[in-house]
């Protein structure tokens, strides 16, 4: 797995995010997470840009439930993934 700093400054946080939008997409689980992926490169954006996109709207989530104590929220998630453009 390529190391970068797509997702801020720490490459193993790259990684685990990366990850995590490559599980969604081969499971299937959310069914948005693969349609944005095709939605995003349909529109243009090459694969990488358009997981980084999506990874955005997981490092949200993330940052929603760690800092203020939430729970994850599929809906919100999905709501988010369909308004990437």
């Amino acid at each position: 797995m390529k190391k970068d700093k797509n997702f801020g400054h720490h490459p193993i946080l790259n990684d685990i995010i990366y990850e995590i939008v490559e599980n969604q997409i081969r499971d299937n689980n959310p069914k948005e997470t693969k349609e944005t992926l095709n939605r995003l490169m349909n529109l243009g954006y090459n694969r990488h840009d358009a997981i980084q996109k999506i990874g955005s709207v997981i490092t949200e989530e993330i940052y929603d439930v760690l800092k203020k104590g939430e729970y994850f929220n599929e809906k919100r998630f999905v709501r988010k993934l369909l308004a990437l453009k």
